[in-house]
């Protein structure tokens, strides 16, 4: 048994923080979550705002798939676009666009949103989510 880093391990440590946020982006888009569980560090911290139906910090390898769930979970629909990740030696951010058809009102409509990941060793460790407005995505989530 080889105790050496598999080649994909090795490719992970040297991508740039915005490779590494894009490459978990397209895997959670694929809803590949062992792969996304890969990326992500042990002590992973996700948070999102606490006004917000699915806020809070969630934690571990599956806060993500757990968040998604929970997220798309509170609209009748949700399409994410993705505009553009930029990222320096520890830190990556995206610029997206959400569009939510509400549950409750049937309303849709889309909110710019900021994403900032914390890499340490080539894993994703803490991620903030920032809406345009967290007061309208709360008034419109949910049943």
């Amino acid at each position: 048994m080889s105790t050496r880093p598999s080649s994909e391990a090795i490719a992970q440590t040297k991508a740039t923080p915005a490779q590494l946020l894009a490459d978990i982006y397209r895997l959670a888009g694929q809803r590949d979550w062992d792969a996304v569980a890969e990326r992500l560090h042990p002590d992973i911290v996700i948070h999102e705002a606490a006004s917000l139906p699915f806020g809070g910090e969630w934690r571990g390898k599956d806060a993500l798939q757990r968040l998604s769930a929970a997220m798309y979970g509170a609209w009748a629909e949700a399409k994410v676009e993705i505009h553009e990740i930029i990222g320096g030696e520890t830190y990556a951010a995206v610029i997206l666009s959400l569009t939510m058809t509400s549950k409750k009102t049937g309303r849709t409509f889309t909110q710019t949103l900021s994403e900032v990941g914390r890499f340490e060793g080539g894993l994703l460790k803490e991620h903030r989510i920032h809406y345009f407005d967290a007061a309208e995505i709360a008034a419109e989530a949910g049943d």
